[in-house]
């Protein structure tokens, strides 16, 4: 069994016994304590528990997500938002772009995490990127040792021949755990798509794994096709191992803070963590090593509510300093996804169409004069961005990496012409928001602030894009299928309009990384290239909030393979 992956309906029958034990368990200590049962902690404590003498606890604030459809319909995007496997975190007003107020945002608040949630795009990022995490003072994070643990994550299933889509098997895993493949394409209409692209002047790859992530292309999912299940990181990492005596979960239970041994300033050491269990009721478990993997919007939270933050930030709230590190909830970074939509003249007889990307850097894709103001724009000192961190989107630029993500589904509806859906992402925004705590309550939400469009470069910059998109629009052969601009209004082309249209329609693609930056602590990192938090012993933060570059992809595939290359470097300081 260990070596394939099971469907999720056989999951919830073989694994239902052993959640229970394990929700239902009372454990002390253990060599390693996870918070988050999420996408990057249980790959974690799965690699860890390899060894049968090393103990892993995890603390998972959700449920086992078991019998949720939601879940294992990875069709249903959007279902689970809401509910209660949703954290809901709220969002402070847009203040850069007309005050708008976008309410909660998903988060899975499940064994799994966001993975169980997500719209399950499973991609990885360019070498470009990955290169830049070392440049940035990160000694071993790189390409070459990412892309590896990508394939290490990855089960990838080849589509059938029949299936007319395009695949390099070498730049995919074929014995990892997480089952990726292709969806059925939908030609003609994609066909056509892929034409238009290319008579636009963009070029059509054959896969846009293996680290140039350039081009137009079908994408993977994170499903087991033999029976359309979603494939999370519970189903991977998790159900099939939880008969393993030194793999344990707590479900319901809340991180709240980290509870110290000793605050020797500079070499401070955690004895545990405290949570508050299902009932309400303040529970603590003890560990040699505590792990947060709470993601961008957890982690940073139980650092500041445990000391570790800024320490003027920290004592306003009545928080007594344990490392004065003002790195931690600063730098959230999250990729806006604006939409361009228009009206087809026919229905075709699809629900949705499965996903094409397409890829593009910014020098190849937009005119002299958008690139002009766009480099004039880029090259601005920045007040949302470190000096190092802007030195490398620069190095990006320069390098030609992707910048502009073309995602592009159709949709019918139960009546009606179907509809071309064209999604505008800066991949790479150089504007910074933040989540800090708002008390030292540690079931209370954080404060979240995206700032999107502080920085001007990122507004004009997916105006710009939203133009590229309208080009490809009115070229043949796609621009035979389409009747008129529903988002937009029709006639809206010019930069301004567009601003306007981006400020008021933009979205989030749900990529939240960069709060607890991986990073030198003098250019605002808050945890070191092994993954400790700075000024501590034995504490580590190990999910996408340590990511200081954004991958030119959805997040989980980076969350995935970033997990892995973590569990080496755990193990080789066992």
């Amino acid at each position: 069994m260990l070596g394939l992956t099971p469907s999720f309906t056989a999951l919830v029958a073989a694994a239902a016994a052993c959640v229970q034990y394990a929700q239902g368990a009372t454990v002390q200590t253990a060599d390693y304590l996870i918070v988050g049962g999420g996408t990057a902690g249980l790959v974690l404590a799965n690699r860890l528990t390899e060894n049968p003498a090393v103990s892993v606890l995890v603390l998972e604030a959700g449920g086992d997500g078991l019998g949720n459809v939601n879940i294992s319909d990875y069709t249903r995007v959007g279902a689970a938002w809401g509910t209660d496997i949703d954290w809901q975190f709220p969002t402070q007003p847009l203040y850069y772009a007309n005050n708008r107020s976008l309410g909660s945002a998903p988060r899975g608040k499940v064994l799994g995490g966001s993975s169980a949630i997500n719209g399950d795009v499973f991609d990885r990022g360019d070498a470009r990127e990955y290169n830049e995490w070392q440049a940035l003072g990160n000694p071993g994070w790189n390409f070459s040792t990412i892309f590896p643990a990508e394939k290490q994550s990855e089960k990838f299933y080849p589509p059938d021949a029949s299936d007319d889509i395009d695949y390099v098997l070498d730049r995919h895993g074929t014995d990892g755990k997480v089952a990726s493949a292709f969806s059925i394409a939908a030609p003609p209409i994609h066909n056509d798509i892929i034409a238009s692209v290319v008579n636009a002047g963009g070029v059509e790859t054959a896969d846009l794994e293996g680290g140039n992530v350039t081009g137009i292309a079908h994408v993977t999912n994170a499903k087991l096709p033999t029976n359309e299940t979603r494939s999370t990181s519970a189903t991977a990492y998790y159900f099939p191992y939880s008969y393993r005596p030194n793999f344990k979960v707590i479900l319901h239970a809340t991180a709240t803070k980290i509870v110290w041994r000793s605050t020797t300033p500079g070499n401070a050491v955690a004895g545990g963590v405290e949570y508050v269990d299902q009932n309400g009721v303040t529970q603590s478990v003890s560990a040699n090593t505590v792990v947060l993997s709470a993601g961008s919007w957890g982690s940073p939270p139980i650092l500041e509510r445990s000391g570790i933050g800024n320490a003027t930030f920290l004592a306003s709230l009545g928080i007594k300093s344990v490392v004065d590190l003002p790195g931690v909830g600063e730098n959230l970074s999250e990729q806006t996804l604006v939409p361009m939509q228009w009206q087809l003249n026919t229905s075709l007889p699809i629900p949705r169409s499965p996903f094409l990307l397409n890829m593009e850097s910014i020098q190849k894709t937009f005119g002299p004069d958008n690139l002009s103001t766009i480099e004039s724009l880029l090259d601005a000192q920045t007040t949302s961005l470190s000096n190092a961190l802007h030195e490398a989107h620069k190095r990006l630029y320069q390098a030609e990496a992707p910048w502009i993500e073309q995602f592009i589904r159709v949709s019918t509806p139960a009546s009606g012409p179907s509809v071309l859906s064209m999604y505008a992402v800066n991949l790479h925004p150089l504007s910074r928001g933040y989540v800090h705590i708002v008390s030292a309550n540690g079931t209370e939400y954080p404060e979240i602030q995206y700032n999107w469009f502080q920085n001007p470069f990122d507004l004009y910059l997916v105006a710009a894009a939203c133009q590229r998109i309208q080009k490809i629009a009115n070229t043949p052969p796609l621009s035979g299928w389409l009747t008129t601009s529903i988002a937009p209004a029709p006639g809206v082309t010019d930069i301004a309009g567009l601003e306007e249209h981006i400020k008021n329609t933009a979205i989030q693609t749900n990529h939240i990384m960069g709060s607890a930056l991986m990073a030198p602590r003098e250019d605002g990192g808050v945890v070191d290239p092994d993954l400790k938090v700075y000024g501590t012993k034995n504490v580590y933060v190990v999910d996408a909030s340590v990511i200081p570059i954004e991958p030119a992809a959805h997040l989980q595939g980076t969350v995935y393979a970033f997990a892995e290359r973590a569990a080496e470097l755990f193990k080789q300081n066992q």
